[in-house]
């Protein structure tokens, strides 16, 4: 099965206000849908969570011919072939380094190609064995834990306003939730942490997520504050100019677990953060760079020290891959709305999402669909 055409859909949908990290506004939501076809009729679709849309589609369109030709089944040849393209290498008889196809700079842009390529790939091969991806990959169970997503700054709003989003996650069944941190002052966001735990009971588990918002110095001290609230995990506390060996020195002073990994575009960089980060919670993001291929060397290598998985964004994604990860910890889901438009509008196709549990169909390969007249309208 021979690999003939690669086409990237770069899509902008406008959200209904700005909402806040701790360091960026979010206006609109920015997906691109990855269409790899076979000379068998068979096609596969990955998507890819990253920006910038345009640089990285026109990227993954350029690959086409880099790869056409190649066995569609053959995903780690296919994988190595374009990583190549972010090095200088030297070919076989030759003695002078010779230049990449991109310019340096580029490399994250095609590790983030790289990813939806690679996740198209993955849905052919399910596709043409007949089977969903969590059975590929191992899985013996349809059914995973999934968390919910949430508590931003919105523009126009009360920071306090997420108290009451998440206590109402908590009524519809999750028995887990998220919110940011980072993006006040800690004695605001002690009002709203301490808010939030007061209204979801001591039962439910509670994750901050500050985006990298902090100095270590800072870190520390918000910590601290934070503890007394019962904190599950505290995700990508630092700068991003120390998120390895300073995770490993904030970890030795507070017992809350930290994750992290989703920003990274490597594998060596997650191993860093698990050797010398402290990490007990991996967010490797498979639609942000690398793909599933990257993902299941990064959980091979975070079973074998001890930490769990816990995928970053993307559920209809990551769900196989927690259900066929027997360290795999919950998925991420985002059930707003007006804040998730790609999950509730374009996907027509997709798990079932409900009460705090993902469960998986016997649909082949990812088992998505994609409404492509809102990815038209949608398009940039």
């Amino acid at each position: 099965m021979k690999i003939t055409r690669v086409k990237a859909h770069p899509m902008s949908m406008k959200l209904d206000k700005v909402y806040w990290t701790s360091r960026a506004p979010w206006g609109t939501y920015n997906t691109i849908v990855v269409e790899v076809e076979t000379d068998e009729g068979i096609t596969g679709i990955g998507t890819i969570n990253k920006t910038p849309l345009k640089d990285i589609a026109d990227i993954t369109d350029s690959l086409e011919p880099v790869i056409k030709g190649m066995d569609a089944l053959a995903h780690e040849a296919v994988w190595d072939r374009i990583f190549n393209l972010t090095v200088p290498h030297i070919e076989q008889g030759q003695t002078n380094v010779t230049r990449p196809i991109f310019d340096q700079n580029k490399r994250v842009f095609i590790m983030a190609a790289l990813a939806g390529i690679d996740l198209a790939l993955w849905d052919i091969k399910g596709k043409a064995l007949k089977l969903p991806m969590w059975r590929l990959l191992g899985g013996n169970r349809r059914e995973v834990p999934a968390y919910a997503s949430g508590g931003y700054y919105e523009e126009g709003r009360s920071p306090l306003a997420v108290i009451d989003e998440m206590a109402g996650y908590a009524a519809q069944g999750y028995t887990a939730v998220k919110m940011k941190c980072g993006g006040a002052n800690i004695e605001g966001d002690i009002a709203r942490i301490s808010g939030v735990r007061k209204a979801i009971g001591d039962k439910a588990s509670l994750m901050i997520d500050a985006n990298g918002a902090y100095t270590l110095r800072d870190a520390e001290r918000a910590i601290k504050a934070f503890e007394p609230y019962d904190i599950f995990w505290f995700e990508e506390p630092l700068h991003w100019y120390d998120a390895t060996r300073g995770l490993g020195r904030l970890a030795a002073c507070t017992n809350v677990p930290l994750a992290s990994g989703e920003s990274e575009i490597h594998f060596n960089a997650v191993r860093d953060q698990i050797d010398l980060g402290g990490i007990r919670y991996v967010q490797w993001d498979c639609t942000r760079a690398g793909g599933l291929t990257e993902g299941l060397r990064i959980a091979a290598y975070a079973m074998a020290h001890g930490v769990q998985i816990a995928y970053h964004h993307d559920p209809q994604i990551h769900g196989h891959l927690m259900a066929a990860q027997p360290h795999g910890y919950c998925v991420e889901s985002f059930p707003s709305v007006p804040r998730d438009p790609f999950w509730h509008q374009v996907l027509t196709q997709k798990p079932k999402l409900e009460a705090g549990k993902l469960t998986l169909d016997d649909e082949p390969g990812f088992g998505i669909d994609i409404d492509w007249k809102m990815v038209e309208r949608w398009k940039i």
